[in-house]
């Protein structure tokens, strides 16, 4: 009897009323808005592909040309403008056009099928920058070969828009002095805020095929739906009111094992293995129910791959394509978050435009291309981009706040200035998969922060002293 009744005031123990309080948290809203003025220049309704890419240079060239000349006239204020490059003289002026780098190690289509290279595909550089290379500028009158020691100090890259003072040399090439760029346009006043709200930025995923989530996967999973770490850990989640994955959410697809030799309509058919979308399907199911989630396309993500990618089907995700937290956005993607105006890609244009340069990091070609008012100058020349007859959607008239790239090799980021006070926090956004990494954004300040997760010690890092628990 008397072990009966100890065992039973041990049930009693266990079994008793909660006496510790915790807290009730719950996640801070942030105000969205889609900007549907900006995500309909970036929607192609009309697929055709028959027409011809000159008119997206000529439109590219209509627009930039007003700015930069009213950049240059205050620059330089005695040498004349003159309008068509074929035009100019041995007398110092300024003239404004289309750059245009002839690169021999660049992917050429017709030198390709000439050397019967159409049924395997040549083995792309990693830069198409060699000493060798030939820098011209032209307008609807023609092209100039350019040269001059200030060549060498800048970035160029084929498609760029930009006024150059100098003049004529015997041999007929332009002499470039100086360099002017179109300037950070202008830009919507940042509001003032004392509490701090979070944007988490996430890119390159690349969930395979080889079974469930990895083990950071499914860390990451937690900690942004507040289940990982102490309360310390999930008062900070609790500040984080969104979620933006740029790109590569899914990894090389792999066929199915058991796909057979089947034919369909007298062609072999082939069947890949559909675990990865499952996965992620699952993935945006849990998060959904937490935060409202932005998915961009990538570069190896079921869509289109042209800029600008369409947003990826609803229908491939048959869990989670009826929550209202699931966004299926374009790449590029405008948007504003708590009146924060950001603008974002999944990567490619960067990547393109680093192969012209000799730069160190995709960073400063980043900070460039808010300069150059244009994230996509290479294409259409060697980054695939829909033949836009009436407009340039890549050209970025309006500042925004903050500019993110994803899928990068590392985290880097830097705060660029422009001439009347305008402040971009320029975001290089690493790839997950590879580094463990994800980026949270502070709406009041600009500050960003890495936090790495790693699948040693089930803990995440903090790489910044930056306070988040606000």
């Amino acid at each position: 009897m008397a072990s009966n009744a100890s065992s039973s005031d041990k049930r009693n123990e266990l079994c008793g009323p909660v006496t510790e309080q915790h807290a009730y948290l719950e996640r801070r809203d942030a105000t969205f808005d889609d900007l549907p003025d900006r995500a309909a220049t970036l929607v192609v309704k009309d697929k055709a592909f028959h027409r011809q890419f000159a008119s997206i240079y000529f439109i590219r060239l209509l627009k930039l040309r007003p700015v930069i000349q009213k950049e240059a006239e205050q620059r330089w204020d005695k040498p004349s403008y003159v309008p068509k490059v074929l035009d100019v003289t041995h007398k110092r002026c300024y003239i404004i056009g289309t750059i245009y780098v002839d690169m021999k190690l660049k992917p050429n289509v017709l030198n390709d099928l000439a050397n019967d290279h159409a049924l395997i595909a040549p083995a792309m550089p990693a830069k198409y920058r060699s000493d060798d290379n030939h820098i011209s500028i032209e307008d609807e009158s023609g092209r100039i070969v350019l040269t001059g020691a200030a060549l060498e100090k800048e970035f160029w890259v084929t498609g760029m828009i930009v006024g150059l003072l100098g003049k004529e040399t015997s041999e007929g090439l332009f002499d470039v002095h100086e360099i002017c760029y179109p300037g950070i346009p202008e830009q919507l006043p940042l509001p003032k805020r004392e509490s701090a709200k979070y944007i988490a930025l996430v890119s390159g995923l690349d969930l395979g095929s080889k079974g469930s989530f990895d083990i950071k996967t499914q860390l990451l999973t937690e900690y942004l739906s507040g289940e990982l770490g102490g309360p310390d850990d999930q008062k900070q989640c609790s500040n984080i009111s969104r979620l933006i994955i740029a790109g590569n959410s899914i990894g090389d697809l792999e066929l199915a094992e058991d796909q057979g030799t089947t034919k369909k309509y007298g062609q072999e058919f082939i069947q890949y293995d559909y675990e990865p979308l499952h996965h992620l399907d699952e993935l945006f199911e849990e998060l959904c129910g937490t935060m409202p989630i932005d998915i961009m396309p990538g570069e190896r993500d079921p869509a289109n791959r042209q800029l600008p990618q369409q947003a990826m089907q609803r229908s491939l995700f048959p869990r989670s394509h009826a929550m209202k937290n699931l966004h299926m956005v374009t790449n590029p993607y405008w948007s504003k978050v708590d009146d924060v105006v950001m603008l974002g890609t999944s990567g490619q244009n960067i990547d393109d435009a680093f192969k012209y340069v000799d730069a160190d990091t995709p960073l400063s070609l980043a900070e460039r291309c808010m300069f150059w008012r244009h994230i996509a100058p290479s294409a259409p020349d060697t980054l695939w981009c829909y033949p836009f007859q009436d407009q340039d959607p890549f050209i970025v008239d309006q500042s925004p706040h903050v500019f993110f790239v994803g899928n990068q090799s590392k985290f880097e980021h830097s705060l660029i200035e422009g001439a009347d006070g305008q402040k971009i926090r320029v975001i290089m956004v690493p790839s997950f998969a590879k580094t463990g990494s994800i980026v949270l954004l502070n709406l009041s300040n600009l500050d960003c922060t890495e936090i790495q997760i790693t699948d040693s010690d089930r803990t995440t890092q903090h790489n910044e002293n930056m306070d988040i628990s606000e």
